[in-house]
């Protein structure tokens, strides 16, 4: 089953757990087509929906530094039918699984794209647009293309 744009009782999230701005750029309809095009759909009655777990997904990887637990209970908290009773772990990971990563990548490539217009004074820096990353971390190995510069031993950064 693909839900359409609609009347979604869950978009309304809870404020505690504060994914507002992620509703305004993946929509349900965003989401509902990258699933149509993944091919998943809603399987037995009671397993979780594919379009809740698009965003339980993306709610993990926002808020890291919380309990896998805790964000399932605050999602659960904000869907109608769902509050007060949280599907144990092993429901969102077989979930998760039966999601897989297509759907999210499908989700990325219908949003990554350009904001700034080419005409628009400081979006280029000598022919090339520029890109700016929020929460980027990349790990490069001690070697000798990489001097160890301000490094500790270990390659950490101090």
């Amino acid at each position: 089953m693909i839900v359409t744009l609609g009347v979604h009782p869950w978009i309304g999230l809870s404020d505690r757990v504060r994914l507002g701005a992620v509703t305004r750029w993946v929509t349900p309809d965003l989401a509902d087509r990258a699933l149509a095009r993944c091919g998943r759909r809603d399987g037995r009655a009671g397993a979780l929906p594919a379009l809740f777990m698009v965003y339980f997904t993306l709610a993990l990887a926002l808020f890291q530094q919380d309990s896998y637990d805790d964000v399932a209970e605050h999602l659960a908290a904000g869907v109608a039918g769902m509050s007060g009773h949280v599907p144990n772990r092993a429901s969102f990971t077989r979930a998760r699984q039966r999601l897989g990563p297509q759907v999210l990548e499908a989700v990325f490539r219908d949003l990554a794209r350009p904001l700034a217009p080419a005409g628009l004074d400081g979006s280029f820096y000598r022919g090339m647009r520029l890109a700016a990353v929020d929460g980027f971390v990349l790990d490069a190995p001690d070697t000798d293309r990489h001097p160890r510069a301000g490094r500790r031993g270990g390659g950490q950064l101090p």
